[in-house]
């Protein structure tokens, strides 16, 4: 039976050690704005700036809660515009990716390694997933209407709401938006 699963699109965001938050925002905890599809997780009201070799993104959303590194995520096109070489990667895996300053209100904080560009993923709930036979870093293809969207890594965790995560880059290409849906 073929699984319905909405589209996320991600944009350049944020995800902070509790060191490097304590540094660009002293002792203010980040505050949640708005939650986000996966339980616990949320966009926090703070912002940073994300400054490469060629240029600043300024109010660059921080996603929480604190992670234990700092990874920053661009978009291929956003990682070329301030001149950094982000490596494509799937979230955690910051081993020889870019590095870029971060600043905040309280200081700033070279985070050295912290800088991909997230590999499009689906991301399953535990039972979502053995409901479909797949398993954590297998890589499937998924149906867009009649388009197929190939190399796509699934993550899986009890609290994970489905989803497909995609750059705005690839939507762009594909002609996708988040809340379109996808099928596995």
């Amino acid at each position: 039976m073929d699984m319905e699963i909405p589209v996320v699109l991600q944009f350049r965001h944020v995800h902070l050690s509790a060191e490097d938050q304590k540094v660009l925002f002293g002792n203010e905890a980040l505050e949640p704005e708005r939650t986000l599809e996966h339980r616990g997780q949320y966009v926090a009201r703070q912002r940073v700036q994300v400054i490469g070799p060629d240029g600043i993104f300024d109010r660059v959303c921080v996603l929480g809660p604190e992670r234990a590194s700092t990874q920053v995520e661009l978009s291929a096109s956003d990682a070329h515009s301030i001149g950094v070489k982000a490596p494509l990667r799937i979230s955690g895996d910051l081993d020889r990716s870019a590095s870029v300053t971060l600043k905040g209100p309280a200081g700033e904080v070279v985070a050295k390694m912290s800088t991909i560009t997230p590999i499009r993923h689906l991301h399953l709930s535990s039972s979502a997933a053995e409901a479909k036979g797949v398993a954590q870093g297998d890589v499937v293809s998924v149906q867009a209407g009649a388009r197929s969207i190939n190399h796509v890594v699934v993550r899986i965790h009890p609290t994970f709401v489905p989803a497909l995560h995609i750059s705005a880059d690839e939507a762009a290409e594909l002609w996708l938006q988040s809340g379109d849906t996808i099928v596995l």
